[in-house]
């Protein structure tokens, strides 16, 4: 079958955001929360600035839709995202990523009045089977900071969702280039006096930042935040964002392997066929969306 743009752009992005979290974690315990949000956002701002310079202009009905998708997509999910991380498992991150799709399938579906088929409904359901083989019977915390972390990761998967009901009505009118640079702008604008006070409190942390802390934060700017985003709004400019949002099940099979470099987990039969049913469920998605037209409207 050949792969169609959509499909690898999809993948791309959902690989490398799947082992974010636990480069994130370690990335955390050396460079400040806000101040590493603040640096992958100014940081990827000046990296597609040259791409949109000539044509920064936004309709301005579409500037409250536009600030408010910040807010959640990055914002408000990076954050929670974050902050989750610091108090509980970096692999939970991974087990909550998988309600996004189903999250996303219905909302797009109320929302966006996106369709919702058959075969869509299967594939998310094979592809969540799979996430849960992968990672067993979700881990429940006996005490309260780890659930508390739990419960941060919730919150960003439904701001992500949120985020991309919002999105999905901004990429029909603008390029998604040009939405990935305002987002990583305003988010930057946002994140700023945060970052601000965490120098002011603690200005001697950059001397506490070793090579793994620099990869973290390169990988961060030019992956997770430039390449990735630009990948995902790309991808989901040309899906319902319905579809697109299955394409998260990829999520914790990176996010799985990076744990397993980094923290030494080990492959397990349980992994490698909650893999085999993740791709199952990513082709019936695929499949689908091949004999739709990728540009299909919708009513808001």
């Amino acid at each position: 079958m050949k792969l169609k743009p959509a499909f690898l752009l999809l993948v791309t992005a959902t690989v490398i955001w799947g082992a974010t979290a636990p480069i994130m974690k370690v990335t955390l315990t050396q460079v400040p929360l806000f101040t590493l949000a603040f640096i992958r956002q100014i940081l990827a701002t000046a990296i597609f600035l040259p791409f949109v310079v000539k044509d920064l202009k936004i309709q301005k009905e579409d500037l409250k839709t536009l600030v408010v998708a910040t807010l959640l997509g990055t914002n408000i999910n990076l954050f929670l995202f974050f902050k989750g991380l610091e108090l509980t498992e970096a692999i939970n991150a991974s087990i909550i990523t998988a309600a996004v799709p189903i999250i996303t399938l219905f909302a797009a579906h109320l929302y966006l009045k996106e369709k919702l088929t058959l075969r869509l409904v299967l594939a998310s359901i094979t592809a969540f089977l799979g996430t849960i083989v992968i990672v067993g019977t979700p881990i429940l915390s006996l005490n309260l900071k780890a659930a508390t972390g739990n419960l941060l990761l919730i919150g960003a998967t439904f701001a992500f969702v949120a985020y991309e009901i919002y999105a999905k009505k901004l990429l029909k009118k603008y390029s998604a280039l040009k939405l990935t640079f305002f987002m990583f702008a305003i988010g930057a604008v946002v994140f700023m006096p945060f970052s601000a006070f965490e120098f002011i409190k603690n200005p001697t942390w950059v001397n506490s930042v070793n090579i793994e802390g620099l990869f973290g934060i390169l990988y961060g700017v030019f992956l997770a935040s430039a390449l990735a985003s630009y990948f995902w709004q790309k991808g989901l400019s040309l899906l319902p964002a319905g579809e697109a949002a299955l394409f998260f099940y990829v999520d914790p099979i990176s996010g799985i392997i990076a744990s397993i470099l980094l923290l030494g987990e080990k492959i397990t039969q349980s992994f490698s066929l909650g893999a085999i049913l993740i791709v199952v469920g990513v082709f019936l998605a695929e499949h689908h969306r091949k004999n739709h037209i990728l540009h299909q409207k919708h009513v808001n």
